[in-house]
């Protein structure tokens, strides 16, 4: 059974489970939803809490532009108001996964241990540059092109005619909602990574970090660079997946996440 909660500031919140807490950040243009795998799987033995972020799903949309604060203070306010003395593992995807890193960086000490899944670190000038161009591109020629470009990039061949049907429910979630206020996330996802970059030495608590050897936006050499730069990290780089590898090889994804669980909660 699914309990459904605001914080005070009106992010929504989804808590399934009962155990030591765990919450999850969605990537970037998605929402809650692309999780339900691992909730299903984690949920027999972990208090799984999964939010919407700003401008995406049923959170709110403030005015103005966003910035990295932003998201991480909605992860402050979870923690605050749902894990009162208790000592949560956070764990994101893609946009979901940069957030886990800056709050893992600002809050270790107040963590059981964090989950970084294809996930961006320290972009090269180059890399900078296509997303940037990216986003621009995204605000400017709107969700259908978005949603197709994306399609193009993550999904190969065979995975469409393996599992088409899942692939278009990612799509899906994709074109819900109120694209301009994904755009204003987006353009957060584009620029701040330089934020965290250089920050990721002093984290005390355990690191999962894992992505596939075919995601091009968030590529091996990222998580490594994690990985080494975090003293106490496991790193996995699933062969054969790319982006949306969490929601189309959720099995062995929700497995090494179980396992990582188990050791850090004891």
């Amino acid at each position: 059974m699914t309990d459904t909660g605001k914080t005070s500031n009106g992010t929504p919140v989804w808590i399934t489970g009962e155990g030591p807490p765990v919450i999850l950040v969605h990537g970037v243009i998605m929402d809650h939803r692309m999780w339900d795998a691992q909730v299903a799987a984690l949920s027999d033995a972990y208090r799984v809490i999964c939010l919407d972020m700003l401008g995406h799903g049923d959170a709110p949309n403030p005015p103005g532009e966003r910035t990295l604060a932003d998201f991480t203070g909605q992860v402050d306010e979870v923690i605050g108001e749902f894990c009162a003395g208790a000592r949560p593992v956070l764990g994101g995807v893609s946009m979901g996964g940069l957030i886990t890193q800056a709050y893992g960086a600002a809050h270790h000490a107040d963590l059981a241990g964090l989950m970084i899944l294809n996930a961006v670190y320290d972009r090269s000038p180059e890399e900078a540059v296509v997303v940037r161009e990216r986003s621009k591109m995204m605000a400017a020629e709107g969700v259908t092109a978005t949603v197709e470009g994306a399609r193009a990039r993550w999904f190969r061949d065979d995975e469409v005619a393996a599992q088409g049907g899942k692939i278009d429910e990612i799509c899906s979630w994709m074109e819900e909602g109120d694209f301009a206020a994904k755009c204003k996330a987006h353009w957060v996802f584009a620029t701040s990574d330089d934020q965290v970059a250089g920050k990721l030495g002093d984290i005390s608590c355990p690191a999962l970090i894992m992505t596939g050897d075919g995601d091009a936006g968030s590529p091996p050499h990222m998580s490594e660079a994690m990985a080494k730069a975090i003293p106490d990290a496991e790193l996995h780089i699933l062969d054969r997946q790319q982006h949306m590898m969490p929601v189309l090889d959720a099995v062995r994804v929700t497995g090494l996440m179980r396992g990582f669980l188990d050791r850090v909660t004891g």
